[in-house]
């Protein structure tokens, strides 16, 4: 090793190698934050936020038992035949992840049923509309998962959203969350007519008087990049014929199946639910644990009797991260 012999015996050439060993490591410090920095703003870049300008006080009180009965569903977006054929999951998309919910502090609560809710909005004309959403596990305990067009209406920011868990017939027991802010993908904001392969959304609540969200009805685990071809167990508060958006409604134990549909992957299951139950979950099951990995989102004149989610991919999840963090 004479090479390295000489670069120890001789203090003036170790100096100037360690001078340029640090440069190197200097260049390389820089070049990575550059590149932190760009991945951070690219994930942040992909989602549109709407803080709420209105207070929370004001938007409940816009809320009254009059006002919720009358809200009308928000419709189940339509699919067209040549919208939608056969597909399956693209695995380049990713790996799966996970991550385990938290059940309500009240055991007499069913997890994760006791997550799921109804919202409450007004359109940018003044309609007042209902869907569905979920509670999700989250560092602000405080994110509500709904479908985009549940926040972002007809091209333009919904107001007045309250979410109110476990909503029958007019009550709940832990009255509603009123929205301080909303999110939403830009490829959803932006997405060419007919496109609902990102249609996600999300609200983030303030507290009310009883105190943070998941605190009281717990918070749902999540999982993204699953497989498809597993039981789904989907819930929501369908208003259009049959039913009347008072209750709570159910499709579970359906088998998924994946489709193309706009520029990526959707999942369907056999599912009767009507406007109204956009946004209400699809939970699946591993290990005996339940993970929020769908929603109610569409139908398709291809498969009656059918009801569509978009895949969850990580563009649900950099809305999920965005969304727990504000």
């Amino acid at each position: 090793m004479p090479q390295l012999d000489r670069l120890i015996l001789h203090p003036l050439t170790g100096k100037i190698f360690l001078g340029l060993l640090a440069s190197v490591y200097l260049v390389y410090l820089v070049a990575f934050g550059r590149f932190l920095t760009t991945s951070l703003s690219t994930l942040s870049g992909t989602i549109i936020e709407h803080p709420v300008e209105t207070s929370s006080g004001v938007v409940l009180t816009h809320w009254t038992a009059a006002s919720m009965e009358h809200a009308t569903d928000a419709d189940l977006l339509i699919s067209h035949a040549a919208d939608l054929t056969q597909g399956s999951i693209d695995t380049s998309a990713g790996k799966a992840a996970q991550q385990q919910g938290e059940p309500p502090r009240n055991e007499n609560l069913s997890y994760p049923v006791s997550t799921v809710g109804k919202l409450f909005f007004t359109s940018a004309t003044g309609q007042d509309l209902a869907c569905s959403g979920t509670a999700v596990l989250s560092k602000n305990h405080s994110v509500v998962d709904t479908a985009g067009h549940c926040v972002y209406w007809h091209g333009d920011w919904v107001q007045n959203m309250i979410f109110c868990p476990l909503y029958e017939n007019g009550s709940t027991p832990f009255g509603c969350w009123a929205a301080r802010d909303l999110e939403a993908p830009s490829d959803w904001v932006d997405a060419r007519p007919g496109d609902y392969h990102h249609d996600f959304g999300m609200a983030i609540v303030a507290p009310n008087s009883e105190g943070l969200l998941t605190d009281l009805v717990g918070g749902a685990g999540w999982a993204y990049n699953q497989p498809v071809t597993q039981p789904f167990y989907a819930y929501g508060y369908p208003a259009a014929h049959p039913f009347d958006g008072q209750t709570r409604q159910s499709c579970e134990g359906s088998l998924g199946t994946t489709r193309q549909h706009g520029g990526g992957t959707v999942v369907s299951i056999p599912c009767n639910m009507t406007g109204g139950s956009s946004g209400g979950p699809w939970f699946i099951q591993i290990s005996g644990n339940w993970y929020l990995n769908g929603h109610n989102d569409f139908i398709s004149i291809l498969q009656p009797g059918h009801m569509f989610s978009p895949y969850y991919v990580y563009t649900w999840y950099a809305l999920y991260t965005r969304a727990q963090q504000t």
